[in-house]
């Protein structure tokens, strides 16, 4: 069952302030579980979410798989504090700041590897440099975007808000809306927005360039490979401590996800149109360029770490001011 949004707000109100759900899913009398709730946003990592619900061995095992679309942090919370999602994927930056505002997640796997861009109308600007004077549209304020912006545009010479202005919106749809305006020099975007914006210049007459890429120029400045941790699927610490082998389960067929979206990229971009407000063409552009590689937490937290401190040096406050324990990596 997909949630629409009045749905979900309804759920969200309903939810506030309510306590973890002790047993994150309905047990049924032979011990299993009847139901899973998986929260996904219009990112592509929800693409191996909706293969979970559609195409994978988990419908043998769970019987009701509700699937609920999200669009912002607050949304996220919520599903998880009710209780009703217990599987959700997000910004690893996210996952982490939840876990350390008491919300007992845990971190199942890196997924997404770095699909973060700069994009404008400018053809010839290709160094972090030419960015100095420009307005830069960053979507959540004080989120990842920003952040590694600001950690990027450091470490490449520059001041944030002295040598750039930026201007935070509220989603990426609100970056898109006001670059295609002219309301700013540049946006930053993710995949698959980056390609969503692009489409609809196209359809305006106009054409946008990626100009930046954020792997690079994080292999650049640190040293590291031409990756960074991005984004994972996170869930409650009861489900996963409550039910191994349903966690098992739903790690391998993650893994065998990207598999499937490699082997079947017009399917799997059909698959993410059918579960985010996105055109299968998008989807499947945004595909090319997107970084998918499987790792489950605990052997990406080493990457995690270096990933989180980067961040914490633009802002101290973030993850209050420490990085998680080793409760907030799964093992399995």
């Amino acid at each position: 069952m997909t949630y629409n949004r009045r749905q979900f707000f309804q759920l969200m109100t309903a939810s506030l302030g309510l306590s973890i759900a002790a047993g994150c899913g309905r047990p049924t009398t032979n011990g299993g579980l009847s139901s899973l709730g998986i929260g996904g946003s219009p990112i592509l990592l929800t693409i191996p979410l909706a293969y979970l619900v559609e195409h994978s061995r988990l419908r043998d095992a769970i019987a009701d798989i509700d699937f609920f679309a999200i669009r912002n942090h607050d949304q996220m919370k919520a599903l998880l504090a009710s209780g009703q999602g217990q599987i959700t994927a997000n910004p690893t930056l996210l996952a982490a700041g939840l876990y350390q505002q008491d919300i007992p997640i845990k971190l199942l796997n890196v997924m997404v590897w770095g699909n973060i861009y700069v994009l404008s109308a400018d053809g010839g600007l290709s160094q972090w440099e030419d960015l100095r004077g420009k307005s830069v549209l960053i979507p959540f304020k004080g989120g990842m975007p920003e952040m590694i912006f600001r950690f990027l545009s450091i470490q490449s010479g520059l001041e944030p808000d002295q040598d750039i202005t930026i201007q935070s919106t509220q989603d990426f749809q609100s970056t898109a809306q006001l670059l295609l305006t002219g309301a700013a020099d540049v946006g930053v975007f993710s995949e698959p927005h980056a390609s969503n914006v692009v489409a609809k210049a196209q359809q305006q007459d106009l054409e946008l360039f990626y100009n930046l890429d954020f792997k690079e120029t994080w292999s650049q400045v640190t040293g590291q490979s031409a990756r960074f941790p991005q984004a994972g699927i996170s869930a409650l610490s009861n489900f996963v401590d409550n039910n191994p082998d349903v966690v098992t389960l739903i790690q391998t067929e993650l893994r065998d996800s990207l598999d499937w979206i490699q082997q079947n990229p017009t399917d799997a971009a059909e698959l993410g149109a059918k579960y985010m407000d996105t055109p299968a063409s998008v989807i499947a552009q945004s595909l090319k360029t997107n970084q998918f590689e499987y790792v489950p937490a605990m052997e990406a937290r080493p990457e995690l770490e270096v990933f989180y401190q980067a961040l914490m040096q633009v802002n101290p406050k973030l993850l209050k001011g420490q990085l998680p324990d080793v409760e907030f990596y799964a093992e399995s």
